[in-house]
């Protein structure tokens, strides 16, 4: 509907002198959807299916928020997939909201529920787009983490201790990237269209397109930093992870186990484990966001796509939201699938949840709950005085000469 936003007072005002003034309100209130034989096929895909996907992913995501705000160890380690987990809440609920209920007001021709789409459209749509772009460089910045680990780089020690500070960093630029969406639109009533589908529109505010504003910031800034600089730095660094594990393993495990070969077997399969999580993470994020990509590449070159293709524009930018919202509801299947651990603290706590139609008892569970995060987060306990780095590709071999190790170990964190 936001390609219907004009003015109305202009045109009001050019048609006025034709001396019907009556046909002119009626033939301008008039709504007409754009691409009515698509509309059937957008409601399914977007008003049930992509429903559907987004309360799913909303209800996955609140579990794994609450299961890492609760627990003072994942809220330390796992900071940036507790931070993905509360985006990826909004992300949902903004696809209901925004996407859902426009298509649905369409099928319906209700003017009621276009007029509540417009009530909250703008800060909704505010606060979704700073949503995603926070997800996405929070997923850079364990990306980093991760190509650290596994290069056993010297900023390794700089991406553990200032974990926080990146990821304070990744909630301002999508703050200040996207937040000014909010004063970008406003919406127009037009009174002699009451109670009818175009009793409210939205338009760009003047200064949008009268200044350097659209230019400098929303054309290059949005484009490059939000869009293109994410997709190809987690494409490079995702290459750059999968070809160091395929070819040599440099990455360190962190031994404070004085040598023990049991300890050191866990720590390699967790760390392998926390890789190829991030990996898979990576790729989702790479893949739901290539349409955006070259959809973004083709609006710069060619203004008039929407014009000369409108079937395939209005495809792929349901495309677009539609696969963002798979991507946040496929987190919680890669967590589960490759993160044994947490695969079992996972279970525990949704047991734990319901309890009343279990036959163990909560003392139990909570016993068996603890003794999973013990079993990780000894991993992490500082500095140990006899610690040593040992490339995770070796399962046995020679004691290696002490060489410098990390702050902590990341490998037992989900990234």
């Amino acid at each position: 509907m936001d390609l219907l936003n004009t003015t109305i007072s202009s045109h009001l005002e050019m048609e006025s002198t034709s001396g019907n003034v009556t046909d002119v309100v009626e033939d301008y209130c008039h709504y007409e959807v754009l691409q009515p034989h698509m509309l059937v096929m957008r409601f399914w895909m977007v008003s049930i299916f992509g429903s559907t996907i987004s309360f799913i992913s909303m209800i996955e995501n609140i579990f794994l928020f609450w299961l890492f705000v609760t627990s003072r160890r994942h809220r330390r380690e796992n900071l940036f997939m507790m931070l993905l987990a509360f985006f990826d809440i909004f992300v949902s609920m903004a696809y209901i909201m925004l996407m859902s209920v426009n298509v649905l007001s369409d099928v319906l021709m209700s003017p009621v529920l276009v007029s509540v789409w417009y009530t909250y459209m703008i800060p909704i749509l505010t606060v979704s787009h700073i949503a995603m772009t926070s997800s996405s460089f929070l997923i850079v910045a364990a990306s980093f983490e991760r190509y650290c680990a596994t290069l056993n780089s010297p900023y390794l020690r700089f991406a553990q201790r200032n974990r926080s500070f990146l990821a304070l960093c990744a909630v301002f630029l999508g703050v200040v990237s996207k937040g000014t969406i909010s004063i970008e639109f406003e919406l127009v009533h037009h009174e002699q269209c009451i109670g009818q589908m175009m009793a409210t529109t939205m338009k760009f505010r003047p200064f949008v397109f009268e200044t350097q504003y659209h230019y400098l910031f929303r054309f290059w800034y949005r484009n490059f930093v939000t869009v293109f600089a994410p997709f190809f730095i987690l494409l490079y660094l995702n290459i750059r992870i999968v070809k160091a594990l395929t070819t040599y393993t440099t990455a360190t495990v962190c031994l404070v186990t004085n040598g023990n070969s049991e300890d050191l077997q866990k720590r390699k399969a967790s760390a392998r484990a926390a890789t190829r999580t991030l990996v898979m993470v990576g790729c989702c994020y790479i893949v739901s966001n290539i349409i955006n990509v070259i959809l973004t590449s083709l609006e710069q070159t060619n203004n008039e796509l929407a014009d000369d293709h409108p079937d395939i524009y209005i495809v792929l930018i349901d495309l677009v939201s539609l696969l963002t919202t798979m991507a946040c509801a496929a987190r919680l299947p890669i967590y589960l699938y490759c993160q044994p651990v947490l695969r079992r603290e996972i279970f525990l706590r949704f047991k734990r949840l319901c309890v009343p139609c279990s036959s163990s008892s909560p003392e139990k569970l909570g016993e068996r709950l603890k003794s999973v995060e013990t079993d990780t987060s000894f991993l992490s306990r500082g500095e140990a005085t006899n610690s040593e780095c040992i490339p995770i590709s070796e399962v046995t071999g020679a004691k290696k000469s002490p060489t410098k190790c990390c702050l902590h170990s990341p490998y037992e964190t989900l990234l």
